[in-house]
């Protein structure tokens, strides 16, 4: 048997050749250029099989240049007559033009004009044509590494995947690509919103915030804020204990100091791509930030009326940043249970008599601060144990997440890191893109919209 298998294996050792194929004007097709050749033999280790990753983007360029070959002839800019003195036009031969594709850099024929009378030239390129020389799914494939990595780093994963160091990969022209897109997904924040809809009944928003080092000098940081709409039945096992991941949801971001114009523009418009209509009920939770409410308030005329709750996820964390000493922890867990309980007066009277009772300046100040939290956001305290109990939301741990990938992972990773708000804008828009969803659908509405040709 064995023998039969190293006959018949020998027999079907041969060599290939990989062929493009265009059809001529007679309707046959004819070679155009072997891509490749080589023998088929068996292979000796696991690096045998198939081809190497560089010869695949070897294959990939000559096929590229065979195909964008073959599409020059139509590549001209569509003019009629001169624009000077409105005389005929005609061929002048071509021009080499830059275009980048996924993974491959070519040089493109594209059809030069001139005029037969002025002598006028028309010079043009695939930028020109196009509005770009780089193929939108690069663009797209730049975006995503380059919101996720730094952008050292993406240029470096980006040249890996392309087997070479890329021009067209490096830092600037990443943040040039990343700063185009995600303004135009900052400036059409209502441009590509489904009509298909369905309205949603109930609608649960969270808006917070998270403070970034700024390269301004004189100043430490700036406050780039973000919102979370998603309905209540999408968060997972939301009956059981509240902890379950949301599986559907629309963010917003800005990171402009604009007096909270973006952030409201982009927050209506996540809103209503959960399907905020005017008989949509909000429920509303903020660590009690006025600018926060102020971008949830701003949603009132758009819905049939707003829950404010004070959320217990930021009390929590509150509650975390005091230390008391052995002897006054069951008046602090008494105090902190009140208000899990939804009774501010009870929770309000123990936190008083902590303060009395607590020696160090450092600790009294904590416990004053966190009672006048409390005091001054008494309206949006409610029964935390009741609707817990109840299975409704009350606690913004679950959107908690999504705020620290939107801007924590990707804008504080390293000490070192500073930003602009114009720099981190655009890419907080992407950010909030992907992480909604909507990227993968808008994509290339988003792409040829930032690089649509002005007239």
């Amino acid at each position: 048997m064995d023998k039969y298998f190293e006959s018949n294996r020998s027999i079907l050792v041969s060599d290939y050749r990989i062929i493009i194929q265009a059809r001529n004007k007679k309707g046959n097709y004819v070679n155009k250029e072997v891509i490749k050749s080589g023998t088929i033999e068996k292979p000796e280790s696991i690096l045998d099989l198939g081809f190497r990753h560089t010869e695949q983007i070897e294959i990939i360029q000559k096929i590229q240049d065979n195909i964008l070959s073959l599409q020059s002839s139509y590549l001209r800019a569509e003019i009629i007559s001169c624009p000077i003195c409105g005389n005929q036009l005609a061929k002048n031969g071509a021009t080499k033009s830059t275009f980048n594709s996924v993974f491959t850099d070519h040089k493109v024929a594209v059809q030069k004009l001139v005029c037969c009378k002025c002598r006028w030239m028309s010079v043009p390129s695939v930028d020109s044509l196009f509005g770009t020389h780089m193929h939108p799914d690069l663009v797209k494939m730049q975006c995503e590494v380059a919101a996720v990595e730094s952008y050292s780093n993406a240029e470096d994963i980006l040249n890996k995947k392309s087997a070479k160091k890329r021009t067209v990969n490096n830092t600037m022209t990443l943040h040039k690509v990343v700063e185009k897109v995600g303004n135009y997904i900052s400036n059409n924040p209502e441009l590509h919103i489904p009509d298909n809809i369905k309205s949603a009944d109930e609608l649960v928003a969270q808006t917070d915030g998270g403070h970034l080092k700024t390269s301004e000098e004189g100043k430490r940081s700036f406050e780039a804020l973000t919102s979370v709409i998603y309905r209540p039945d999408n968060v997972h096992n939301k009956g059981k204990d509240n902890r379950g991941a949301i599986t559907g949801k629309h963010c917003a971001a800005s990171a402009l100091d604009d007096s909270l114009h973006k952030i409201i523009q982009s927050t209506l418009a996540a809103a209503k791509k959960e399907g905020l209509t005017g008989k949509t009920r909000i429920i509303a939770l903020c660590d009690g930030a006025d600018n926060c409410w102020n971008v949830i308030n701003s949603l009132e005329e758009h819905c049939a009326g707003i829950e404010r709750i004070l959320d217990w996820f930021h009390i929590t964390m509150k509650f975390k940043n005091i230390a008391v000493s052995e002897l006054n922890k069951d008046l602090f867990e008494r105090a902190k249970w009140s208000i899990w309980h939804g009774d501010l007066v009870g929770a309000a009277f123990k936190l008083t008599e902590l303060f009395g009772k607590t020696k160090k300046t450092k600790d009294k100040k904590r416990i004053l601060k966190l009672r006048n939290y409390l005091i001054n956001n008494y309206d949006k305290i409610t029964n935390y144990s009741e609707r817990k109990r109840d299975g409704l939301i009350f606690t913004s741990n679950m959107a908690e997440a999504t705020v620290e990938t939107l801007i924590n992972r990707r804008c504080k990773g390293k000490q070192h890191m500073k930003w602009s708000r114009d720099g981190v804008h655009p890419l907080l828009q992407i950010r909030a893109e992907i992480e909604s969803n909507d990227w993968c659908m808008n994509y290339e509405n988003y792409i040829l919209g930032a690089h649509a040709k002005t007239a």
